[in-house]
Parts: structure tokens; sequence; C-alpha cells
């Protein structure tokens, strides 16, 4: 029998800790979707208004989102004064929107027709994500 780790694919000699991994994982994340963001808003654009309108939508981002967030919560629950809280702070918005959507879906179109889809829009959001992906990074690099 195969035993697969995922935290075994790494250089010999470093093992990462479980809220390691979620801080590599997440700043990871932040920075690849970032990057698509900022470099593909109109292909964003195109792709979410044409999945907005499903009725499933709300759904299943709230189910990605309480998922992702769960993820977070339970591997990475740490409250320091370091730049490690952002991936905690975002983890805990990801399970608090999560739920929301889960529970009153009303409110993913309530945001829809409040808030203009534009390509300077989701740019922002994909810098935003670039700036903590790249914090988190940042941090992670000057403690190894």
């Amino acid at each position: 029998m195969i035993a697969c780790n995922v935290l075994a694919v790494q250089p010999v000699g470093v093992t990462l800790s479980r809220a390691e991994f979620v801080e590599w994982f997440v700043a990871a994340a932040l920075i690849v979707v970032g990057a698509s963001l900022v470099l593909r808003a109109r292909v964003w654009i195109t792709a979410f208004t044409g999945i907005a309108r499903h009725p499933a939508a709300p759904i299943v981002s709230g189910l990605y989102a309480v998922l992702m967030g769960l993820l977070v919560v339970l591997t990475h629950n740490i409250w320091t004064s370091d730049l490690r809280v952002i991936v905690t702070v975002l983890g805990w918005l990801a399970l608090a929107s999560g739920v929301v959507l889960l529970f009153v879906p009303e409110v993913y179109q309530a945001i829809l027709k409040r808030v203009p889809i534009t390509p300077k829009l989701i740019a922002l959001r994909g810098l935003v994500r670039l700036i903590l992906g790249g914090a988190v990074l940042s941090y992670l690099l000057t403690q190894g």
C-alpha cells in the first residue's frame, strides 16, 4: 500500500507544521488567484457573469467558502501580532461569508445588484489578494 502525505512534498530535512502548511497554501492561493484577477479581469467578468445567474451559485460559493474557512480555522486559529494573523482572519472571514451564503442565499443576488462588476473592481480585488499573499509569503521567507 502506498502512503500519500501532502506534507511530504518538501525539501529533504524540512518539516512543516500544519499551521505552516496552511500559511504556504493560503499565500500561494492568494498570489495565483490575485495575479489572475489582475491580468485576466475581463475573463473573470465573463465567467462570473455567466455563473452568477445560476440559482445554485450562492450555495456552491457558500460551500466552497465554508470548506476553505474550516480548513484554516481548524488548522490555523493563530492570533499573533505578526503577519500570520492574516491567514487566521481570512479563514474566519471565509467561514462567516460561507455560512451567510448557505443560510441566506438571497444575500448573493442583493450584493450583485448593488456592486457593479467592472474590470477595475476585479483588478482591485486581485491587487488586494496579491498584497495579502505577498505579505504572508514575505513573512514565511524571512522566518526560515
